[in-house]
């Protein structure tokens, strides 16, 4: 198995900071880059740009409201 690049470790590291066991799902991607293509787009993107970084996501679906 090759190393990790810098940036593919600096990668790992970060979602391993964000929330310990991510690291290890975001090796797996870069490993399986014939699938995912984690490696390719990591090489493309400045490595400044290679931070976790905390948000939210909104849920956009709207439904009724069952009951009274």
């Amino acid at each position: 198995m090759k190393p990790l690049t810098p940036k593919e470790q600096k990668v790992v590291d970060e979602f391993e900071k964000a929330r310990p066991g991510l690291g290890a799902i975001a090796e797996s991607n870069i490993r399986n880059n014939d699938k995912t293509g984690w490696a390719e787009i990591i090489a493309d993107t400045p490595e400044s740009e290679l931070v976790a970084g905390e948000g939210f996501a909104s849920n956009t679906f709207m439904y009724k409201r069952i009951g009274g």
